[in-house]
Parts: structure tokens; sequence; C-alpha cells
């Protein structure tokens, strides 16, 4: 990369519900850089493309769709860019983008607690109902672990809290609840994801990007202590939680 461009690999606070990220590229001033193609990859992702043209002069984002990705150490990518500056010949040159803030290597460890967990168990999310009403309300969510016999050594955890939502009682909460084994020889594990708001707040419903992403706990031997993904709850469910938190607050 040519002095004074540097890159980035990041995923925006607002894009944690997706898998989008983007490279971003940072040059020195009094220049105009003309990005054409970029090629991003990651031994822990494969390799993606951007293409298009993208004039700037101090930032620029290309953003892409991180493909799925594996457990392993490591959250920098390289990056392949084809650009110009101001009116020169279009040039090719590599680069390390460095995940300086670690979004990238928390993205990349969720795929990885989720990866181990589906070797141990399919997972069946149910149909959402809010029991009680006003503040005594519970809004939840069955959710069906069954062992597909091809690990011994993995368990479920617990759910984890979020800044809009707490474990009701009766919840399995991580770091609390015991972890529920999922071997061969294990059952089926039937819990109730069970949530009530953290506090009755219009302005931290109306504000929130991350509220409804709810962790599951992994246990396996290749993972760290807090290793987590999120339940993958969907757009129908992701709504109705955020319905419940505004009745139950009388919103």
């Amino acid at each position: 990369m040519p002095a004074g461009l540097s890159a980035y690999v990041d995923q925006g606070r607002l894009f944690r519900v997706t898998r989008t990220a983007y490279v971003r590229l940072v040059n020195e001033p009094d220049r105009q850089v003309t990005v054409t193609h970029a090629e991003i990859s990651s031994p822990r992702f494969g390799e993606v493309t951007w293409a298009g043209e993208k004039d700037f002069e101090n930032e620029a984002d290309l953003p892409f769709e991180v493909p799925h990705g594996r457990c392993g150490d490591g959250s920098d990518a390289h990056v392949r860019l084809t650009y110009r500056i101001d009116d020169g010949p279009e040039q090719v040159s590599e680069a390390t983008a460095t995940d300086r803030y670690g979004a990238i290597g928390l993205f990349l460890d969720r795929d990885c607690a989720e990866e181990v967990l589906a070797e141990a168990a399919t997972v069946e999310l149910g149909t959402p109902r809010v029991v009680g009403s006003g503040r005594a309300s519970v809004f939840e969510l069955p959710v069906t672990l069954t062992p597909t016999g091809d690990r011994d050594d993995v368990a479920f955890g617990g759910f984890e809290d979020t800044v809009l939502f707490r474990a009701a009682p009766g919840s399995p909460v991580a770091d609390r609840t015991p972890a529920v084994p999922l071997g061969p020889k294990d059952p089926p594990a039937e819990v109730v994801l069970r949530l009530v708001p953290t506090r009755c707040d219009p302005h931290a419903l109306a504000e929130d990007k991350v509220g409804t992403l709810v962790g599951v706990r992994v246990v396996a031997p290749e993972l760290g202590d807090a290793a987590s993904y999120f339940l993958p709850i969907g757009d129908k469910r992701r709504a109705a939680l955020r319905g419940f938190f505004s009745t139950h607050c009388g919103l």
C-alpha cells in the first residue's frame, strides 16, 4: 500500500444484527483516491470481493458480507486493492487490514461458537408467547437443543442478558445455571428463554441497535470461558420482542 493509505476492517454497531462488515480506507489529505476493486481474505472466512468505483480524499468504507467464519486465531484481513491516485494510472497494492477495535474478532468467535454447538446439537426455536400482563408480564421463547451424537464434550451454558432485556426467573442464565450436556446419551434439552426489560426507558428502546441480540453460551474444550453466539431469532421474533418491551412498560 502506498505511504499515507491505511486499511482497517471493522463492523459498526448499526450492522451487528447483520453479516455486513467493511474495509475502511484512511488516506492522507490533499490527494484523491479512486478505488475500483478489492479482494478481502482471511484464513477464517475465505475471500470476498468488492467491486465498484469510489472516490474519496479522507476516508472510505468498502462494505462486504462476511462468509461464515471458522474457528482459529487472529482477525486481521488481507486486502488486495485496485485504485488510482489523482489522475495517475491504475495500480494494485496489498496490505493487512487491521481489526483495530476487535469487532471482527468477536464476530468470528461467535461463528466459531455456533459451529461447535451445531456439531453437538440442532437448535429449534418455538413460537414466542407472553405470559402475564403489564409489568408482571414475561416474554417466553421455547428452545430445544437435540444432541446429534457427534460430540460428547459440548454443553449449553445458558443465555446472556442484553442491554434491553434481562433473564426472568426460570430462564437458564449464563454463569449462574449449570451447563446442560449435549452428548450422544443425553436427552434433548428443552429450555425456555424468559425475558423482561432491564428498565422501562423509551429512549433505550428508540436508540437500541443490539438489545435483541441474545447470546447463547457454549461450553467446549476448544472455546474460551465466555464463548457465545447470537440466538437466531429472526425478524418476526425480534419484532415481537421489541413489541413486548412496549406493552410490558406501557409505552
